[in-house]
């Protein structure tokens, strides 16, 4: 059976950002300054994306209004000028709107592209987070937006041609959601960085870094990926919420009359002091961290290559059989009882609690030959073990 799992290159996290190793890019970089790493090997993110993917998509796919954007300098192509009524996007108008300056922007490409849903997914392993990714797909000496900052942090893959980036001085060190960027009355700073991208090459750019970019003398195809990190005043304001339904000190109202003027605030601000001593005291962080650790694992789609035919092919998984684990899998192993759940793509998995240490042992690596895992499972054991998890989309067969 042909293993159908992406293979590219750069679908590693450390490879995409090599020869920074990830714990530089975290001890230096992360939410600190931005990083250009420059290559001089323009195919470094081929297997990512390339002129002929662009193509393919827009002219063999039927896309919606709602799969493809385009903007001139900031400015919004009316939908009207590149689609049909009915709603598909027009290929050739398209093509005709990018001729006259305007980059296109295909958001949330990776779910059309398997190399490219590879490398999100690794992203996602690593960071933790959900993730906003898009494509923007420039003519030369063009610029899609205006001088600005975005409240995420993003990571640029430079794919085809070349762009020409500057970086300003920036006001609002990592804006939160709600502090998102307002271009009205916006004059950016000095610029402390100009430099061009070209392909092949990437930048980590951490949110409120005042940045813009125009393509050079040819057109220019990056992805951009942005990284939806929970913040820690999301897990503050989440713990105080879930501990006011335990203790009812803080669901007692604010005193009457606070709003009017010459109100004594001695007692409030007590109070309010009292509850933050409280609420450190109170307050269970590992319950927190568990419980946004289980909705990101919860809101997590199933990506998995190949499952039809490996479902079909279970049956035969036996003692000698090898197997692997899926890349970039995020769960959870908990024992409850007489069983072992294992928590992964929003579903609960269970077992025998006396299976834990061979559940733990199959997903902790790479892969193994059923009957050879270190654990208490006999060889027969284990090919039960294994069936279930590649039925379940968590192992299967390499070739």
């Amino acid at each position: 059976m042909k293993d159908s799992i992406p293979a590219s290159p750069v679908t590693d996290f450390g490879r995409a950002i090599a020869p920074i190793s990830p714990e530089t890019f975290f001890s230096e970089y992360f939410e600190k300054r931005h990083l250009v790493i420059r290559r001089e090997d323009r195919d470094y993110y081929r297997d990512l994306l390339s002129l002929a993917d662009i193509d393919q998509v827009l002219t063999n796919v039927m896309l919606s209004t709602e799969e493809v954007q385009m903007v001139n300098v900031g400015q919004p192509v009316p939908v009207a000028d590149y689609a049909q009524a009915s709603g598909w996007i027009d290929p050739a108008r398209v093509a005709q709107q990018f001729d006259q300056g305007a980059t296109i922007i295909l958001p949330a490409l990776h779910r059309m592209l398997p190399r490219l849903t590879a490398y999100c997914r690794a992203l996602e392993t690593v960071f933790s987070c959900d993730l906003q990714t898009n494509i923007y797909f420039t003519p030369a000496e063009a610029q899609g937006f205006k001088t600005h900052y975005d409240s995420h942090d993003v990571i640029v893959l430079q794919c085809h041609g070349s762009k020409l980036w500057r970086i300003y001085e920036s006001p609002l060190e990592l804006p939160l959601r709600s502090q998102a960027f307002k271009p009205e009355g916006f004059t950016p700073g000095a610029v402390i960085d100009e430099f061009v991208l070209n392909a092949g090459d990437l930048l980590y750019c951490p949110r409120g870094v005042v940045h813009d970019a125009r393509a050079t003398d040819e057109m220019s195809l990056h992805i951009t990926t942005g990284l939806l990190t929970p913040r820690w005043v999301d897990l503050v304001v989440e713990a105080v919420s879930q501990l006011a339904l335990t203790d009812p000190a803080f669901r007692r109202a604010v005193p009457p009359g606070f709003a009017n003027d010459g109100f004594d605030r001695d007692a409030a601000r007590q109070t309010f002091r009292a509850l933050l001593s409280r609420a450190a005291d109170g307050i269970d962080a590992d319950a927190v961290l568990d419980g946004f650790a289980a909705e990101f694992r919860d809101r997590r789609v199933p990506v998995l290559p190949g499952q039809f035919l490996q479902h079909v092919a279970s049956d035969g998984v036996a003692p000698g059989t090898r197997v692997a684990v899926r890349p970039h899998l995020i769960s959870a192993i908990v024992v409850q009882g007489d069983e072992v759940v294992l928590s992964v793509y929003g579903t609960d998995i269970s077992f025998p609690a006396h299976a834990e240490g061979a559940l733990r042992a199959a997903i902790k690596g790479p892969g193994f030959v059923v009957g050879e895992l270190d654990c208490d499972l006999d060889a027969d054991g284990q090919a039960v073990l294994a069936r279930r998890l590649v039925r379940e989309g968590v192992l299967y067969q390499p070739v």
